[in-house]
């Protein structure tokens, strides 16, 4: 876990109001907004109204957003809050493309979030009640896997008495790459934790058998 920055700066200069048509688009904003989003942020503005700022910086006596622009679109005719950064053109794109990606990484508490869900009543919106449906789907999905899996094992791969687990990762950059090496190493699909997928497991002493092998291999045809 990375420690409290000693200091921070604040970068906020101004909280203005401003007519969001008059905000300017960003010409490297590179998402993009399906109909589904477009109709499930405009129930939510419906049925709540704004409740956080847009985010913008002064460029040639405009202001140029940086977060915020289907909400620009949706409110055009209407004035919008508008956090003011003092950013340069650097920080400017740094922002731009970690924001959103920055905020994508936070991992949810399950029941935390199933019992928020379970209190919350959908008032008719296709888009969020499909949300909804999916999050709710997806947490009781998880539970019955961690269920399974605390029943399940490995096989071999339980710890003995005075055992640890040390790991080695192999990174591979191509479809090739990993199934060569599954297919090398005989590696076959194990279902891990929870949502984490699936991976493939390979023993430390089998693993090393095979590397002598493959020495002992190359050896001989050296000699011959």
């Amino acid at each position: 876990m990375g420690g409290a920055v000693a200091e921070l700066r604040d970068r906020i200069v101004a909280l203005r109001r401003v007519k969001a048509a008059d905000l300017r688009v960003n010409p490297k904003n590179w998402r993009m907004h399906p109909d589904g989003q477009r109709s499930a942020v405009s129930e939510m503005l419906s049925s709540i109204g704004f409740v956080g700022a847009l985010a913008a910086r002064e460029v040639d006596g405009g202001l140029e957003l940086l977060d915020g622009h289907l909400r620009r679109d949706i409110a055009a005719d209407s004035e919008v809050p508008v956090l003011v950064l003092d950013l340069n053109d650097e920080e400017a794109d740094k922002m731009l493309a970690t924001f959103d990606p920055l905020a994508g990484l936070a991992l949810p508490d399950s029941d935390k979030l199933a019992d928020l869900l379970k209190g919350i009543s959908i008032d008719g919106n296709a888009e969020i009640s499909r949300m909804f449906a999916d999050l709710m789907t997806t947490l009781e999905r998880e539970e019955d896997e961690d269920e399974e899996d605390e029943q399940r094992e490995v096989v071999g791969m339980a710890l003995q008495p005075h055992e640890h687990y040390d790991f080695l990762v192999v990174l591979c950059t191509t479809s090739q790459e990993w199934n060569v090496l599954c297919d090398k190493l005989g590696l076959v699909p194990q279902k891990r934790r929870g949502r984490m997928g699936t991976s493939r497991a390979i023993r430390a002493d089998k693993l090393l058998k095979l590397l002598e092998q493959v020495a002992e291999g190359k050896t001989k045809g050296k000699k011959k």
